[in-house]
């Protein structure tokens, strides 16, 4: 039994406060499920609405920014407060969201959703939050609930995705989106406390500037070069633009004391692998969550060798069980974590993410064999993502929590991207004939994209195997402080 006290600053378990701001911080993390999972949804309405619009930037231009974006916001929380940079981040999700949810052309809708990129920002923020606030012994279970959330949002988020979207349009789930960041913003800035660590430095927006437009093109590149030519004149120029972008950045990050990404922390074997298995495992994550609307929702007739004509809300029926599996999984990582540590937990939830995706891949006649596979990778997901706040936790200072976290959930913005836009272009290359403007999508391309997905989630997986064990908490505990 959990025995609840009021506040106070000497206290050791759990306190209403305490409570509170798990609940609150684990609810605006929920936000990242819907963020992803509800456009994912969307996106096969969203292609017939705008047909001749690249659609699947809606996915990728989140995932970009939040990837670029993260170690910006890393160290303004380290110089001015975590929750004051969580604020900040939630006030332009909700900006985001009502610039999707309004009438408006493809190039706003770009906008709004690069805005919801900030959405990585808050999950980090609130652990590494949590990391400050809370005593030592409560914050692996309360690292691991903040990333997967309190279950809620993230099991009614697939029915209640469906019902918006065939109800009222897509459009809906964008005003639900800006009411749910607004509202948690708002109590976050009244209830949470601000964490006392600090420190001081400069911003590198320079560097901010070449890494953003680096991977921008590198991005554009992936997507649109089977259209122009991969051996085109536009293609070889905006790659080699790319490649002069990227490499200045890491020539500048090395050269100057304040880099944006402090790369040289990639030296450490513990914080390269867990960032390098963590970027991973979202990527992998990213591609189910993206690739099963298509497959479920398209008529056999049209499929071909796939499809059961699901509307939206029949989507849930194949996508809820990821919910209850990160719930349950997620809870369950943080207690073993504190038994044997993160590295193990982290590789068997990536194991299960491949299991699930390659099964996804080869069997998806019939919606039972879909659901029994996305069941095996709900599982992995909710271990894995519950693991890998953890693996940085153990692996640094608190002073450096803030800007270190925002290298894994930079991987974690950038690799969805960045694989997004990949196994679109696979999926273009491999499309079926057309009708009109109608883009059909073959069985062996997706099948071939939820392998791909599969093949990251094993190298996601070995680097998780190849971490050294990790130190203990106590060698932190001096270094965190009290909720005041």
């Amino acid at each position: 039994m959990v025995r609840m006290t009021v506040d106070s600053p000497n206290a050791t378990g759990w306190t209403i406060r305490r409570v509170a701001t798990l609940i609150l911080l684990a609810g605006i993390g929920e936000l990242a499920i819907f963020v992803f999972s509800a456009v994912s949804t969307a996106l096969p309405i969203l292609r017939r609405d705008f047909p001749d619009r690249p659609v699947e930037w809606v996915i990728s231009a989140q995932s970009l920014v939040g990837g670029v974006l993260a170690p910006l916001l890393g160290k303004l929380a380290d110089r001015y407060g975590k929750k004051r940079m969580l604020v900040v981040a939630g006030s332009l999700i909700a900006l985001g969201g009502l610039l999707c949810a309004l009438p408006a052309p493809f190039p706003v809708l770009l906008l709004g959703r690069s805005l919801q990129g900030l959405i990585v920002a808050v999950v980090f923020l609130s652990y590494s939050l949590l990391r400050d606030i809370f005593p030592r012994r409560l914050v692996p279970v309360a690292a691991s609930v903040s990333v997967t959330g309190m279950g809620v949002m993230t099991i009614l988020q697939p029915i209640l995705t469906g019902w918006l979207i065939d109800q009222f349009g897509w459009h809906a789930v964008f005003w639900f989106l800006l009411a749910y960041s607004a509202l948690f913003t708002l109590a976050i800035a009244a209830v949470v406390p601000e964490s006392a660590v600090r420190s001081r430095g400069h911003i590198d927006w320079t560097g901010a500037a070449l890494l953003g437009f680096g991977l921008g093109l590198l991005l554009l590149v992936i997507g649109r070069g089977s259209t122009w030519g991969w051996v085109s004149g536009r293609t070889a120029g905006l790659l080699a633009a790319a490649a002069v972008l990227l490499v200045s950045w890491v020539v500048r990050s090395r050269r100057i004391s304040q880099p944006l990404v402090d790369i040289r922390l990639l030296g450490s074997r513990s914080v390269a692998l867990s960032i390098v298995s963590a970027g991973l495992i979202s990527a992998a994550c990213a591609l189910m969550l993206t690739l099963i609307p298509f497959l479920v929702m398209a008529p056999r007739s049209v499929g071909g060798t796939y499809g059961f004509g699901s509307s939206a809300t029949g989507v849930a029926r194949y996508t809820a069980p990821i919910g209850i599996c990160l719930l349950v999984f997620g809870f369950v990582a943080g207690r073993v974590i504190r038994a044997v540590g993160p590295r193990l937990p982290m590789a068997a939830g990536a194991f299960l993410v491949a299991v699930g995706l390659i099964g996804v891949a080869m069997w998806h006649d019939q919606p039972w064999q879909v659901v029994v596979f996305v069941v095996v990778y709900g599982a992995g997901q909710g271990t894995a993502y519950g693991s890998a706040p953890n693996l940085i936790i153990r692996s640094v200072p608190p002073e450096q929590q803030a800007v270190t976290s925002s290298l894994m959930e930079s991987a974690k913005g950038l690799g969805p991207a960045i694989a997004t836009q990949a196994v679109f272009a696979v999926l273009a290359a491999t499309a079926l004939s057309t009708s009109g403007k109608s883009i059909v999508y073959s069985g062996f391309g997706l099948s071939l994209g939820f392998g791909i997905g599969a093949v990251i989630a094993v190298v996601s997986c070995l680097a998780a195997v190849f971490l050294k064990a990790q130190r203990d908490m106590t060698d932190l505990e001096s270094s965190a402080t009290e909720m005041v």
